[in-house]
Parts: C-alpha cells; structure tokens; sequence
C-alpha cells in the first residue's frame, strides 16, 4: 500500500515536470533531455524538502510512521501539483 501511493505520487511529480518542460523555449539551444533533467531536480527537491518538513512536524506532534508517511505524501504532492498548475495558468 505505502510502496503504490509513493508510485502514485512519483508519476504525478514526474507528470507535473514533463508538462512544465513543454513551456520552455529552445530559443536558449538546450536539449529537452536537459530540461527534463533540471525540472525533475527542482520537482524533487521540493518534494523532499516538504515531506522532510511535513514527516518532522507529524512524529512530533505524535504520530506513528506510516500515518504520516501517507499524509506528507499526499498533502507534499498536492501542493506541489497546485504551484506547478498555478504557474502553468500565469
């Protein structure tokens, strides 16, 4: 269960980052396999640093592990679909 939400959350992020990579120009002459590469770097390492955040606060606040492993995942990967879609729409 905790492997297919991270699957889930992992193909929504690298959805997220694809789409992104269309709306660069190649005016700048970079290859699209380059671009791929530095949206996914700052795709995941957002990802990282909100879950690090997110699964810190919920253990301290009590939690076990794998209720907040669930929530972070969820909650990181919302709110990260939610910037990048609101990016998209400016």
């Amino acid at each position: 269960m905790e492997a297919s939400k991270k699957l889930v959350a992992v193909f929504l992020v690298c959805i997220v980052m694809i789409s992104s990579s269309v709306h660069f120009s190649m005016a700048d002459g970079e290859s699209n396999a380059e671009k791929f590469k530095k949206a996914f770097t700052v795709a995941a390492t957002e990802y990282t640093v909100c879950y690090n955040i997110c699964q810190k606060v919920c253990s301290d606040a009590g939690f076990g592990y794998t209720h907040c492993e669930m929530k972070c995942d969820e909650d990181c990967t919302a709110r990260l679909l939610k910037e990048r879609l609101q990016n998209m729409k400016n």
